[in-house]
């Protein structure tokens, strides 16, 4: 698959699956840890931007799916069960720009949480095919984007340390 090599090549369709809108990349951008000289707005050509519609859940837990999300617009709950087909209770609310689904997308287990729009919300998606496309082509990219996962899941693991310390 072959990309343009600048965003100004794009068509500004939002229908277009490789869209790029002006306020993601800014965000995008601004959120990425380990950008230094990296053009995130590379990671947006192999990432497919979908509209998640209130209600609509965006990840199941239990279920294998080594895909990970970017959310750039709108709220997400995360919901946990002691079952697959058991009560969900909400744990947190999700507000952009954040990361979703990160664990599986590493370690190919199952999901620890259902995700679920709370409102009309904008993610990235980029499952492991896409990103072991971006590795090759765009390998910078693919390095910094792993970098700010390990630091999302560093800063998770701390955070709960400190909770279950009393701190």
């Amino acid at each position: 698959m072959t990309y343009p090599r600048a965003a100004m090549e794009l068509p500004l369709n939002p229908d277009f699956p490789y869209y790029l809108a002006e306020a993601d990349l800014v965000e995008l951008g601004d959120h990425f840890q380990q950008s230094g000289s990296v053009d995130w707005s590379r990671f947006l050509f192999f990432a497919e931007k979908l509209s998640v519609a209130p209600g609509e859940r965006l990840i199941r837990q239990f279920d294998c799916d080594a895909t990970v999300y970017i959310l750039t617009h709108g709220e997400l709950d995360v919901r946990i069960s002691s079952a697959p087909e058991g009560p969900e209770q909400s744990i947190a609310s999700v507000s952009p720009i954040a990361v979703i689904g990160e664990q599986s997308f590493l370690d190919d287990g199952p999901r620890t949480a259902s995700v679920v729009a709370k409102m009309r919300s904008t993610v990235y998606r980029l499952n492991r095919a896409a990103f072991d496309e971006m590795r090759n082509e765009e390998p910078a990219v693919a390095w910094a984007f792993l970098l700010d996962i390990a630091s999302s899941l560093s800063r998770r693991s701390r955070s709960l340390l400190a909770k279950q310390a009393g701190l």
